[in-house]
């Protein structure tokens, strides 16, 4: 789980610059490259944390944060 989000961290770093947008057109790519680095940290996070869910016990997993966001229906 560490391991998996320093590297999801890293990449939103990396593809997330700081700095002002100085066209709308630069601004619209730039925010393209965020969401593709979003779901692509999203992607790498998300088995690490499936492992570890699993790994709990029921009585664990009854106490916990259920995975599936209540605003999105199952299935």
């Amino acid at each position: 789980m560490k391991d998996a989000s320093a590297k999801a961290t890293e990449s939103l770093k990396v593809s997330c610059p700081a700095y002002q947008m100085l066209t709308p057109r630069v601004a619209v790519e730039a925010m393209e490259k965020r969401l593709d680095a979003t779901l692509g940290a999203v992607k790498t996070v998300q088995p690490a944390l499936a492992k570890f869910y699993n790994s709990l016990s029921d009585e664990q997993k009854a106490r916990s944060i259920p995975l599936r966001s209540a605003s999105r229906p199952a299935g």
